[in-house]
């Protein structure tokens, strides 16, 4: 479905954590990669609803994304990891209830 969505997307930018899923769907982390895929997407629609400057809410954005990303093992292996929820917790608290 994906992928139907967006047919002009390269593939080999898209991390795979993205476009695949958990048995269950709920895992609470993403890779930071991923987020940093939907930064501007996401950025512009904080933009949108706060009337801010999206340059400026994309940059906080990504900083807050890189500040509380967390990698397994105290970063010994994996992938840098994102908790969706806090971090939709940190946007709100930010930038006050989407519209």
């Amino acid at each position: 479905m994906w992928r139907q969505d967006h047919p002009d997307v390269a593939l080999q930018n898209v991390p795979g954590d993205l476009v695949t899923a958990s048995a269950s769907g709920l895992d609470p982390d993403i890779t930071l990669a991923n987020a940093m895929f939907q930064l501007d997407r996401v950025a512009a629609a904080w933009a949108k609803d706060t009337k801010r400057d999206p340059a400026m809410v994309r940059a906080e954005i990504a900083a807050m994304l890189h500040d509380t990303s967390h990698a397994p093992l105290a970063g010994l292996v994996g992938e840098p990891m994102v908790n969706v929820l806090q971090m939709n917790l940190h946007l709100r608290r930010r930038y006050g209830a989407p519209a």
